[in-house]
């Protein structure tokens, strides 16, 4: 008698939802490391500072041109773009995956996804990944685990039969 009890289309659905997820996360967290310093260069003191208190809505008019300036420079970035999209593809399966078995089943295996994201942070962006980190790690898994195990067959044909 197999452990996990999902037929395996379902669990392809799911495996390709978590794992665009996980690239979509990397991809743009890399896009955001290229652009550091761009943004950060817009946060930089400007000339509108200086202007009189009586200006102040030209002050207001500023800041939102500095967050259109800052928002445009993200979202033409070729990895935040690339996230972006690979979300879209993640939400698909993840839908496909709904359709086939209960979100109670289904959602514990987002944790994964953020298991395989913190392991492709510290290889892939040298993030410094603690003991506890790892140690919380290992208690997701062994959740999803028995949430997963105790997943019963006839619920997988009861969304089937509709």
């Amino acid at each position: 008698m197999p452990l996990i009890k999902i037929k395996p289309q379902v669990l392809l659905n799911l495996l390709i939802s978590i794992l665009t997820g996980v690239f979509a996360q990397l991809s743009m967290k890399y896009g955001m490391i290229e652009i550091k310093g761009a943004a950060g260069s817009l946060r930089g003191k400007s000339s509108v500072s200086s202007l009189p208190a009586h200006s102040l809505k030209y002050k207001k008019y500023a800041f939102i041109l500095k967050a259109v300036k800052i928002l445009t420079v993200i979202f033409m970035n070729k990895f935040v773009i690339a996230g972006i999209a690979l979300y879209l593809i993640s939400m698909f399966f993840w839908i496909k995956t709904l359709s086939k078995i209960d979100l109670s089943v289904a959602y514990p295996f987002v944790s994964i996804g953020v298991v395989l994201t913190v392991i492709l942070a510290a290889v892939a962006l040298n993030e410094p990944v603690p003991l506890m980190r790892w140690v919380g790690i290992f208690i997701t898994l062994c959740g999803v685990y028995v949430i997963v195990s105790s997943h019963e067959d006839g619920e997988n044909n009861k969304n089937e039969e509709k």
